[in-house]
């Protein structure tokens, strides 16, 4: 299936530069380019892209105003967000709005094909898993079981590939990643707190140990292994930028710039390490499961 794209920005070259990408490397058609985001939200209702790219600044409305208004109309695509903004908090401010993906400006050919990529296979995945969620709707729950096993599985395959497996902090991170798992189930629009569920692994674990465990703890833990992650990233681009390793992960779990941050600081020690974010971490894994 051809993924269909919507392009806002209000740059003409850098709608020109994304339609020229998506075209060159065959990664779907683009239906319409908007230059504002005063009409957004109802083009993008009209066309229903499989992916829209989206200027963090626009006139009229800003692009978490249209995406906002989008999921509330009912719009269920995917969006990437085009952005300049270095600020901590409006980046911040996308995450919680549902954004995983960023291409940065000035617009990086490689990180934007593989991010745009990235977000095609997440489309082919969730596509194959509606088609057998609805093929096997009646089985009974000991299958449901073994669904279950297969994307810990996942997990574990995913942690090995990037090299923290062996890390004291993977069990604490597995747990974090079920505990989504389990609130998107419920509902997959739920809003979860990072700080809460910190708190109830350090509760089990205090159970299990008959000890005191702090969610600080925790959250130390599960940071220096992203950190770790985020480490073993940069040094298979820094020898090898088309490392196919590098090209599946770099984008879905860390921001790209912080990447190229990390390989930086490993070239040269005196430079300033590159930032882990933690739910866009936890939401790269969980995109690529099969649950």
């Amino acid at each position: 299936m051809t993924n269909t794209f919507l392009i806002i920005d209000d740059d003409v070259n850098v709608r020109k530069m994304l339609t020229y990408i998506i075209m060159k490397n065959n990664l779907g058609k683009v239906v319409e380019e908007l230059n504002s985001g005063e009409q957004a939200p109802e083009e993008i209702m009209f066309y229903q892209p499989d992916i829209v790219l989206i200027d963090f600044l626009l006139p009229q409305k800003d692009g978490i105003e249209i995406i906002r208004s989008c999921r509330t109309l009912g719009y269920k695509g995917k969006f990437i967000m085009i952005s300049q903004v270095d600020n901590d908090t409006m980046i911040a401010k996308a995450y919680e709005n549902g954004i995983v993906f960023f291409i940065h400006k000035p617009i990086n050919i490689i990180e934007a094909i593989n991010v745009i990529k990235g977000v095609c296979e997440n489309l082919r995945l969730e596509r194959s898993v509606a088609m057998i969620k609805d093929a096997v709707f009646h089985i009974e729950q000991a299958k449901q079981t073994n669904v279950e096993v297969n994307w810990r599985q996942e997990i574990e395959h995913i942690f090995t590939a990037i090299g923290i497996i062996v890390e004291s902090g993977c069990k604490d991170l597995t747990k974090l990643i079920e505990k989504i798992i389990t609130i998107k189930k419920k509902s997959p629009a739920s809003i979860y707190q990072l700080q809460d569920i910190y708190r109830q692994i350090a509760e089990e674990e205090s159970l299990q140990n008959n000890g005191s465990i702090h969610a600080r703890t925790i959250e130390q833990r599960i940071r220096r292994t992203i950190l770790k992650a985020l480490e073993n990233i940069a040094e298979l681009g820094n020898d090898d930028y088309y490392n196919c390793k590098f090209i599946e992960y770099s984008n879905v779990l860390f921001d790209f710039k912080q990447v190229k941050q990390e390989i930086k600081h490993i070239n040269n020690p005196r430079e300033d390490r590159g930032k882990i974010n933690v739910k866009k971490f936890v939401e790269g894994i969980i995109s690529k499961l099969n649950f």
